[in-house]
């Protein structure tokens, strides 16, 4: 029996359990439960994309847009094209914050030989510098549409208390030009990696999105499509005795969800990169192209934007609320939903989350019982 009681280098606190006699390996997740979706119940509609983002320290812009557009479909409110595209800037940032941050300093150490991602600075600084300038253009594109790094504070229902200037997003759309090369030099650095041979039987999934990066999405796809409508049918939350958190599964399989289910969903890949899909080590590869693809996108973002007459007025609330509303959007490590139920006064009387970690545990899981067989053989 193996106990490893603490995994390194991930974003959270896990332990793995292996007991070589059957076989077995358990993935124990120990954080203590938070409870967000209770806090937010008696909370007003516009408080719920503040206390959100404070599910992840990571991916806080992801939770804040998840909310706003769960709150909007409740309240029947169609934002204007000029938020939907600022918000999908957004997302661009966020996922090279967060893609960069992994790469760099969780998952590279280990494939370039150091502890960790700090001594890339002496081990290879072309890579340190290549990190620092992802990680600074990624924090301006949240910074100058969200009004801050981590924990957006322009957004509201509706559309954003503020927009930037042409002025702002020139002085960024130029940064990310001087930061294109970073993008494609790590995803060299990544694809020249070995990864170690594993094939996993995953069911990938996304969310059904018309472009990479739409805030909001009607579908779920993979092996078998489903609506966002019966998210909570489709997707399960299993909840097992050894761990704190919930494992989720897809119509009754593992699921894996993230960069290498958005590309084997997408398909908008160089195809010169050779791509394992049952391979899970090769997420990190596919994020390295999807910082190159986002980075990509977002400057075609601000110049769509920067060639139109942006339009800052907020909308008001619709004729048809429901009072009930689902927000989906890709965050960096996979489908986000949000769901929430308000009464008249617009207060919540209860909200649900599923987080990309709870879709992936079971993936994670499953990996590890197979890398397992495949040391024993």
């Amino acid at each position: 029996m193996l106990n490893n009681q603490f995994i390194t280098k991930i974003e959270g606190h896990g332990n793995l359990t292996i007991d070589w006699k059957k076989n077995q390996v358990k993935l124990n997740i120990y954080e203590g439960e938070r409870l967000f979706e209770g806090m937010l119940v008696n909370r007003t509609a516009e408080e719920m994309h503040w206390i959100t983002p404070r599910i992840c320290g990571v991916c806080p812009t992801a939770h804040n847009l998840a909310s706003l557009a769960a709150v909007e479909a409740a309240l029947d409110i169609k934002i204007n094209n000029t938020t939907i595209l600022l918000r999908d800037l957004m997302v661009c940032g966020q996922m090279i914050q967060s893609h960069a941050l992994h790469l760099f300093f969780l998952s590279l150490p280990d494939y370039l030989g150091i502890d960790r991602g700090t001594e890339l600075a002496q081990k290879n600084p072309k890579a340190f510098k290549n990190a620092l300038a992802l990680k600074e253009v990624s924090d301006m594109i949240v910074q100058v549409v969200g009004g801050r790094i981590v924990h957006p504070i322009r957004t509201t229902i509706g559309g954003f208390h503020k927009i930037p200037s042409n002025l702002a997003l020139k002085k960024l759309l130029n940064k990310l030009e001087k930061s294109e090369l970073a993008a494609k030099n790590t995803i060299e650095l990544v694809a020249g990696i070995e990864f170690l041979e594993l094939n996993v039987d995953l069911q990938l999934v996304a969310l059904d999105n018309d472009s990479v990066v739409a805030v909001s999405s009607k579908n779920i796809k993979g092996r078998k499509e489903s609506s966002i409508r019966n998210y909570k049918q489709d997707i399960e939350e299993e909840i097992r005795d050894y761990s704190t958190a919930k494992f989720g599964k897809y119509k009754g399989e593992e699921m894996l969800v993230g960069a290498l289910a958005r590309l084997a969903v997408y398909g908008n890949y160089d195809k010169k990169y050779q791509i394992d899909f049952t391979n899970p080590f090769h997420n990190n590869l596919a994020q390295a192209i999807e910082i190159g693809i986002y980075h990509q996108k977002a400057q075609e973002i601000i110049n769509q934007l920067l060639g139109m007459k942006m339009d800052s007025k907020k909308i008001e609330i619709g004729s048809k609320a429901s009072f009930k509303g689902i927000g989906t959007i890709e965050a960096p490590r996979g489908g986000l939903y949000h769901e929430v139920h308000l009464d008249k006064d617009h207060l919540i009387i209860e909200a649900n989350i599923i987080t990309p970690t709870v879709q992936n545990l079971t993936s994670i899981e499953k990996s590890s019982q197979a890398l397992l067989e495949q040391t024993k053989n």
